[in-house]
């Protein structure tokens, strides 16, 4: 009896979550994002591995298959361990790909909805979600081995538990957020910008009482214990329980100086486009004009510094700063995805207030106008990502073919030299060297008699040294050309060359 009474409410209580309009809608976007990732995917299911999705992937295979591949202190483990256990139990190259990006990139979606929802209200969240789904760089990465939709997901969890903690402290709420923040971590390094971020956010709400709230605390010894197993690794992978630490900063000398990053700043116009650039400014500056007018009130009363406008702008500050001052030089789109679902916010808070400016004229006017923007927005998104792909699905083939090529004519044990040194591994399985690092002819010609290497691949892929040319020049006798690749059919210009060495 009890069990059926359980049943029923249970019932009942899946009836009446469906019976939200906000909630069939979430699940119509929800649905919606998926269809247009698998699409991509499968249009993008031949295409070759780039430099770094072939870095994951190759440490799987190191783990599983026991391929010989340096492991790169910068790759936090998490990501390549699930590529492990798949790669363990046969999956297909394709179905990893849904398992390691499609689907985290659909559940990105859903976290996007819940900080939205929880730091602004339903509608927001909803706008957001709906926006998400189609920003192109999301699309295009979601077709390629990226560990950034695993990483964002637990960020905005951290995030959504933090703003959970602000406005209502509880120890559940503090564990969750560090547990999360953590978890970001093991995927993406970058995943401390929400730590920080939210440091910067407590420091404004409460100045440097915060040291007395036990709930901060928790949080933070929840983050850090969640990372004593990568530390952990790390020690015995690398020697050093922050290994990614020197890497990250390396190079950062006069000598080596770079101009610093200030094209951060262009993703918040690149990644949405004209449209909702536009609403971004207009929802970032209606915010500003906002926090002005309670300037007084925000500073006397600590409950209204728990604002979500300040959390986003902070964000938003705190990410650019990173990437323009710390990082520098030439920064990548995926780098920066923290700032799409926040500028996003910000899009549709100024997309309702203009809205409800237009409530007057009936609600058709306004589901008109909802209806259009979005049609232009989705319509140049799905554009430039469909072009995007188009132009890159057959970059890198050469050097794929490459690798199987000489994967079907060397043994296990016979050692390959690539510049493209992880494609190349990924691709051969076999023992890659990478010669980049060689300094001249003289010192090759050691490297050759000392690790006897059977062939060498020369490509214009990666920067190669500038004496390997006159090295080939000179070594025609003990040299031979055995494979070759071309850019046009004619086979005059090569873009890959395998060469064998013959040695006395």
């Amino acid at each position: 009896m009890e069990h059926d009474k359980e049943v029923e409410k249970r019932k009942e209580r899946i009836s009446s979550w469906f019976g939200d309009r906000y909630n069939l809608a979430l699940v119509s976007i929800l649905i919606i994002a998926f269809a247009v990732r698998l699409y991509y995917m499968f249009i993008t299911k031949d295409q070759t591995l780039w430099w770094d999705e072939a870095e994951y992937m190759a440490t799987a295979k190191h783990w599983v298959l026991d391929v010989p591949y340096d492991i790169n202190p910068q790759r936090p483990p998490l990501f390549q361990l699930i590529a492990a256990v798949l790669l363990f139990l046969g999956a297909s190259e394709i179905f990893s790909k849904f398992v390691l990006s499609v689907v985290p990139s659909t559940f990105l979606v859903f976290c996007i909805y819940l900080v939205g929802k929880e730091m602004f209200n339903k509608k927001i969240g909803l706008f957001a979600a709906l926006a998400s789904s189609f920003i192109w760089a999301f699309l295009f990465w979601s077709s390629r081995f990226q560990p950034d939709y695993f990483s964002m997901s637990f960020q905005m969890l951290s995030i959504l538990f933090f703003w959970k903690l602000f406005k209502n402290e509880n120890k559940k709420y503090a564990i969750y957020a560090g547990l999360f923040a953590a978890l970001g971590f093991y995927f993406k390094i970058s995943a401390l910008l929400v730590p920080l971020s939210v440091f910067v956010f407590v420091i404004f709400k409460e100045g440097f009482s915060f040291v007395k709230n036990k709930y901060y605390w928790l949080a933070f010894a929840s983050f850090v214990a969640a990372l004593i197993p990568f530390m952990i690794w790390s020690y015995i992978s690398f020697g050093n329980p922050i290994a990614f630490a020197p890497s990250y900063s390396e190079g950062f000398t006069e000598e080596s100086a770079r101009p610093l990053g200030w094209m951060t700043l262009n993703f918040l116009y690149i990644f949405p486009k004209s449209l909702f650039f536009i609403l971004f400014l207009a929802g970032a500056g209606l915010a500003l004009f906002n926090m002005a007018l309670m300037y007084d009130v925000i500073i006397k009363n600590k409950e209204k510094r728990i604002n979500p406008e300040i959390f986003s702008l902070i964000v938003l500050i705190v990410v650019s700063a990173f990437y323009i001052f710390y990082i520098q030089g030439t920064i990548e789109d995926r780098w920066v995805f923290l700032l799409i679902p926040f500028s996003l916010y910000f899009s549709g808070t100024s997309s309702f207030f203009l809205l409800e400016k237009l409530r007057k004229y009936g609600k058709g006017v306004m589901v008109i106008l909802l209806i259009v923007m979005f049609s232009i927005f989705i319509y140049t998104q799905l554009q430039h990502t469909t072009q995007l792909i188009d132009i890159k699905k057959d970059s890198y083939l050469p050097v794929k073919e490459a690798a199987l090529w000489l994967k079907e004519r060397t043994e296990k044990d016979e050692k390959l030299l690539s510049i493209s040194y992880t494609q190349s591994v990924y691709y051969s399985e076999r023992n890659v060297s990478t010669y980049s690092r060689i300094k001249g002819i003289e010192e090759f010609d050691q490297y050759l008699q000392d690790n006897r290497p059977r062939f060498l691949q020369i490509s214009i892929f990666e920067p190669h040294p500038p004496w390997i040319n006159e090295w080939i020049q000179k070594n025609q006798n003990t040299t031979r050309p055995v494979q070759a690749y071309f850019a046009d059919a004619e086979k005059q210009k090569p873009v890959l060359i395998v060469y064998e060495i013959l040695y006395q």
